[in-house]
């Protein structure tokens, strides 16, 4: 072999050809692949950048409504405190009394300072030193010393008397006359601004920065303490920020050295600004991870290319010797052909070719001659009777004796050929002599069985054109109709002689119009050939569908000779298919599309605005409230409900927008070729807008609302499963924020969902590691000092994240419904630690919401437990929230009755959270009310609700105590029972116990 690849090397022109194109192409193809690695890097890295810049623009934006809420809350205090001066009478004291009688209203996050026209502090709503005290150097002072009703910003700088880290709002007051009366100023904490910034952190590499427009800092998250009021003017966002007021920029953090993507925004008429840095060092680390990878590819590539190349090389030197000795066995057979073929010519030059057999008998019956013919199908005997079987010979013989008597005799003679049955028309001709003897017959016979086959196929096929199901129609060239079908009349209505010299398009109906008989003339006369579906008329005026199907027929010339038609009635099979296909596409009881429809329309505007570069957005619906409606009045309403939704929401979308409920109470609504952004949220807010109106259901009226997220193509997503993924995410958290709202989906939401699922996981065995801790809060009895009760808390002592609060994990549990296992697990260890309290000592135990609404409540097995214990039920107090007993739903009511009929105790939480309802107190019979924080600092309010639950039997105890002065104010309303941190704050079972002993 390699001998032979040497003589092709030195010796052939066609091998040396192939070996310089062989390696012209692979060397093209290296530096192709070379190109479409590297530019697959170079869109990788450009892609991870374009990831981070949106996500700091995102996070910019969020932390800019955060900023300018608390600017904007701070300012309509001060607006607020500006106009109850103007019109109280101008006093110190009186500015002391307003001031001071609000001051708990605003939190830690600012307070209110009122200074004189001389810039002397006269009042403060925080209990701060400053009466007295001149401000008169201050910047927020000298800007409102100019008349006008701008507010000032100031910078960043330290409290005077505080010492804290500030900056300062201000507003110029006047009296109605407008006379100058003094500046209110609004300190506001830049370290609860910079703990915002903190926990809006979603890792450790992102930055978050307020800065003033004189280029110093007010709050930042990392190193709040360190960079508070430094001055940043020489900063690239600083230079930025003086060309354009919203910008993205690639920069070098002036404070750690980082360097960071940033995502700057200045906030409206204020003069501060929001910095939002990722850091994009995992660019370059990504970059040289796929420049490795990148690298070994390439390589392995050449490599490849070059062993191809060898492979190639050999593979074809072998073939061309194989070629050298197939041409020359090639000449071989041809010159044995050439011989061949000129014998073949001289015998058929004798033989006879003619397609029938030719003989001659003479009188003996012995045939003189022969053709080929005749040997094919006769064989070589010499005489008749060795030609013909003896019953052929019979049946033969009397047409024999009248050809020999002089008569030309034509008959036909059936027969076995090969095994299969054949027939042969036979003519004899007689031959005379010149005395006109008949001296032989010339014999011409012919196999005419494909000829009968034909006959037969002949009357089977009018006899399948007369009794078909389906209508056959024949027209000349022209279309003129020559003849139809029984099945044609049938399904027409005309007879045969009334269609018979009419033009066929006479039968179709109206519902085509010119342009489609033109494109169907045209098909047929290109291809021969047309088929599809068309509207007939009947000749009762009805029209009907048929599926047509026009075939041509030829001459030997290939000139139209025919033309026929077959067609059949598909009207109510049509009717059956489209109600079958709205059945499978469309939702039953609102009538839009369903789940299927919705996916297969998602993807073809995916397919769509990808090809049109167009924006397309996916609306993702849920309804707050439906459940009620379905538990309180019935699934009947709750679907006249979805009903009405349905219409609602068509009316809010545009026509070639897709609206498509997904099943029970989600919707989803598919806005496609997008020109401006704003019109998703005009549609969304207009959704919103339309299902917070009331329904009228019957004599029935509801009230719901929606939650709903947003997804974009291609920014979200690019397929269709991911958009439907995010959208509900975002839909997801709009529920979280309160409901009746919308939400764009953001990346932080799919890790959030993440964290959910492996929470989830997590906690099913939290159970099983025994992780789970039960905590106590004492409940003190007002009027004794003394600890008469205790809540139990639960805490998850979790391997990874720590002490995690109810907070952190309870939703999850509800969720997944591990929550049963874990009231069940909270009640027994409560029951089991409430024991070695003593006799009398209460036990509170939470319970969820969910544990009502499915079936998770074991009253009978709770009170085993007791029993075990030797507790009486009275032992446990059930706490339930307000919120459960506003549903009003059959089952949780009952659920809660058991809890009263076991004489288990009630206690309601969160009285006065949400809408609370006074006929629950009196139809649950409850034992303890506990009192919302929100109502400790106002003593006449406690007052009349401690008086009402005492009146209803009812004791109450206030949470959350803090200060002395909350305990003060609930002790002179009456309250019985107080718990909070101003006592302790929650503690061990063993704690407990110890406490109680030396009480």
């Amino acid at each position: 072999m390699q001998s032979c690849l040497e003589g092709l090397l030195s010796t052939s022109d066609a091998y040396r050809r192939f070996r310089r194109r062989l390696l012209v192409t692979m060397t093209m193809l290296a530096l192709l692949a070379t190109a479409v690695v590297a530019w697959q890097l170079h869109s990788s890295a450009r892609d991870r950048e374009q990831a981070i810049r949106r996500q700091t623009q995102h996070y910019a934006l969020a932390i800019e409504a955060q900023v300018l809420s608390t600017v904007q809350l701070s300012d309509i205090a001060l607006l607020g405190f500006a106009n109850a001066i103007k019109v109280a009478p101008y006093t110190p004291k009186t500015i002391d009394s307003l001031l001071s009688s609000r001051g708990a209203s605003f939190g830690s996050s600012f307070w209110i300072t009122f200074l004189d026209p001389q810039g002397f502090a006269i009042a403060s709503s925080r209990d701060i030193a400053v009466k007295g005290i001149s401000y008169a150097d201050r910047d927020y002072f000298q800007a409102q010393l100019t008349p006008g009703d701008k507010l000032f910003v100031g910078g960043p700088s330290r409290g005077r008397i505080s010492n804290s880290r500030l900056f300062f709002l201000s507003r110029r007051v006047e009296n109605a006359k407008g006379e100058f009366l003094g500046v209110i100023v609004a300190p506001i904490d830049a370290s609860r601004l910079a703990k915002t910034f903190e926990h809006s952190r979603v890792s450790d590499d992102v930055t978050i920065t307020l800065f003033h427009t004189n280029g110093h800092i007010i709050a930042r998250a990392p190193l709040f303490e360190q960079t508070f009021n430094r001055d940043i003017r020489e900063s690239n966002v600083f230079r930025a920020f003086g060309k354009a007021p919203i910008d993205t920029i690639e920069t070098v953090s002036p404070i750690d050295r980082q360097s960071r993507i940033a995502s700057y925004r200045k906030l409206p008429d204020l003069p501060l600004i929001v910095t939002v840095g990722s850091s994009n060092v995992g660019l370059a680390l990504v970059s040289q991870k796929q420049f490795l990878v990148a690298g070994v590819a390439i390589f392995l590539i050449l490599t490849l290319i070059v062993f191809a190349i060898i492979y190639a090389l050999r593979t074809f030197a072998a073939a061309e010797e194989r070629e050298q000795r197939y041409r020359t066995l090639y000449a071989t057979s041809a010159e044995t052909e050439k011989k061949l073929t000129y014998s073949e010519q001289r015998l058929r030059l004798i033989a006879d070719n003619l397609p029938i057999v030719i003989a001659y008998i003479d009188r003996d019956e012995h045939y003189t001659f022969k053709n080929r013919r005749f040997a094919e199908i006769y064989g070589s005997g010499d005489n008749l009777q060795q030609v013909l079987s003896p019953a052929l010979y019979a049946e033969t013989s009397p047409y024999l004796e009248r050809a020999f008597a002089g008569e030309t005799v034509c008959f036909e003679r059936s027969t076995q050929r090969n095994g299969e049955p054949c027939c042969d028309a036979i003519t004899y001709v007689p031959d005379r002599d010149e005395s006109g003897k008949v001296i032989g017959l010339f014999v011409m016979a012919e196999d005419i069985s494909e000829r009968k086959k034909h006959e037969e196929s002949s009357k089977l096929a009018t006899l399948m054109y007369e009794n078909a199901c389906e209508g056959m129609m024949v027209t000349d060239a022209e279309g003129r109709i020559l003849s139809v079908n029984p099945a044609f009349s049938q399904i027409s209505g005309y007879s045969s002689e009334e269609v018979v010299g009419h033009l066929a398009y006479e039968l179709t109906s109206s519902h085509q119009d010119i342009k489609f008989y033109s494109r169907m003339r045209q098909t047929i006369t290109h291809t021969g050939y047309w088929e599809g579906e068309i509207w007939h008329q009947h000749k009762n005026g009805d029209h009907y569908l048929v599926s047509l199907r026009f075939n041509t027929v030829f001459d030997s010339k290939g000139n139209v000779l025919r033309h026929v038609a077959l067609f059949t009635d598909i009207t109510k099979k049509k009717a059956t298919e489209e109600a079958i296909w709205k059945q499978a596409n469309f939702d039953a009881l609102s009538g839009l599309p369903n789940r299927r429809m919705f996916n297969d329309r998602l993807r073809q505007e995916i397919k769509k605005a990808a090809r049109d570069k167009l924006p397309m957005a996916l609306i993702f619906i849920d309804l707050d409230g439906f459940k009620a409606v379905n538990d309180n009045l019935g699934h009947d309403f709750g679907d006249i409900l979805l009903k009405q939704v349905a219409e609602r929401l068509l009316t809010c979308v545009r026509n070639t927008d897709t609206v498509a409920r997904l099943g029970g109470d989600e919707f989803t609504v598919i806005l496609s070729e997008l020109k401006e952004s704003g019109d998703v949220v005009r549609i969304v807010q207009e959704i919103l807008h339309s299902l917070a109106r009331p329904f009228q259901l019957r004599h029935e009226v509801a009230h719901i609302s929606g939650s709903i997220g947003i997804s974009l193509f291609p920014e979200d997503g690019d397929e269709a499963e991911q958009l439907i993924k995010n959208a509900d995410q975002a839909m997801y958290v709009a529920k979280q924020q309160g409901r009746n709202r919308f939400n764009y989906f953001a990346p932080f939401m799919q890790e959030a969902s993440q964290m959910r699922i492996e929470l989830a996981n997590e906690l099913r065995n939290a159970l099983k590691n025994k992780e789970l801790r039960l905590l106590f809060q004492p409940i003190r009895n007002l009027a004794t000092d003394k600890i008469d009760m205790a809540e139990a808390l639960i805490r998850w002592e979790h391997p990874q994240r720590g002490l995690l609060k109810p907070a952190e994990f309870i939703g999850v549990a509800e969720n997944t419904g591990v929550i049963a296992s874990i009231g069940e697990w909270v009640f027994q260890e409560a029951a089991a630690l409430a024991a070695s309290f003593g006799n009398g000592f209460k036990v509170c135990v939470n319970k969820s919401a969910w544990q009502f609404r499915h079936e998770a409540v074991g009253v009978e097995h709770w009170l085993e437990l007791l029993h075990e214990q030797a507790l009486s039920p009275h032992s446990m107090v059930i706490e339930v929230t307000e919120g459960l007993l506003l549903e009003a739903n059959r089952e949780v009511v009952q659920r809660v009755q058991s809890l009263r009929d076991a004489n288990l105790q009630i206690s309601l939480d969160d009285f006065g959270h949400g809408y609370s309802s006074l006929n629950f107190l009196k139809r649950f019979q409850i034992d303890f009310l506990k009192l919302d924080t929100s109502f400790s600092d106002n003593q006449l309010l406690c007052e009349a609700i401690v008086s009402m639950a005492h009146k209803l039997g009812i004791k109450v105890i206030a949470e959350k105590i803090e200060t002395p002065g909350q305990l003060e104010i609930l002790m002179a309303a009456g309250c019985d029972f107080g718990q909070g941190f101003l006592f302790g704050a929650p503690i061990s079972a063993e704690k407990l116990h110890r406490l109680l002993i030396t009480q």
